[in-house]
């Protein structure tokens, strides 16, 4: 990755510099056997076609977001109206977890165990935590409105909140809080309930009209990946710590009579 990270780097500093030279009077260039010329003539071209093809990617992935909600909205019924209100704001769970570690901690009878379970409570913590901030701050920074502003006479919400609309906070805390929980307990009973509950989420946010695809896959994102830095933080912290001595071996000899 650092690799492919560099050579990226280096390409795209050595078409900024090319780019940016000023053109050779005469006949073109020739330097190691590469025509300069036509090197310039492929920026030229790659930098008049990116705006393009930009702009075309932004309009599709714009409609492509207007159609599902759109999609999906035609298809609600009442009672999967109630069912995907209710879901969506089961996300209000995610504070619940951590809290429940801890309480599960501080009165386990093995203060050992109890250790365990309140480091636990910390990491899940630590990542919501980080979760919030991150989202708060894209929301600020990006600022995009959502699906029913943008198109009030073609999208109705169910759930209208006042904050902007990417990314999903719901989606990224629930990904986040499960994504923690599969980490800490790597069980398939864990981690399937964990990962079909933010799913359900993430999917509750699209039915009730209050986010964009767009906003949701990157709520999925954002929260996955603030557990992920957070539980690796925490494992170089458990590396790093001392590790108990181990109690000293105890020979159990008989008298033989």
């Amino acid at each position: 990755m650092k690799r492919l990270l560099l050579a990226a780097t280096v390409l795209l500093l050595s078409s900024t510099v090319a780019a940016q030279s000023p053109d050779a009077p005469g006949k073109d260039s020739v330097a190691g056997g590469v025509n300069v010329s036509a090197s310039k003539s492929v920026i030229d071209t790659v930098a008049v076609a990116s705006p393009r093809v930009t702009t075309s990617l932004i309009g599709t992935v714009r409609t492509t977001d207007y159609t599902v909600l759109k999609t999906l909205q035609d298809s609600r019924t009442p009672a999967a109206n109630s069912l995907w209100v209710w879901v969506s704001n089961s996300f209000v769970l995610s504070p619940v977890v951590p809290g429940a570690l801890a309480v599960c901690g501080w009165t386990h009878p093995d203060s050992r165990q109890g250790d365990v379970l309140l480091t636990h409570a910390c990491e899940v913590g630590g990542a919501l935590l980080l979760n919030a901030g991150l989202t708060m701050g894209l929301k600020a920074l990006v600022s995009r409105p959502r699906p029913w502003v943008a198109y009030p006479s073609d999208l109705y919400c169910l759930q209208h909140v006042a904050s902007k609309s990417f990314p999903s906070g719901h989606t990224s805390f629930a990904f986040a809080t499960a994504t923690s929980l599969s980490l800490i307990y790597p069980r398939w009973y864990v981690v399937l309930p964990a990962y079909l509950w933010a799913g359900a989420v993430g999917y509750s946010r699209l039915y009730v009209g209050a986010h964009y695809p767009t906003d949701v896959m990157a709520g999925a994102l954002l929260g996955t990946g603030s557990a992920l830095l957070i539980h690796a933080l925490f494992s170089r912290l458990n590396d790093d710590s001392p590790t108990p001595a181990a109690p000293p071996a105890v020979s159990l000899s008989f008298p033989l009579n």
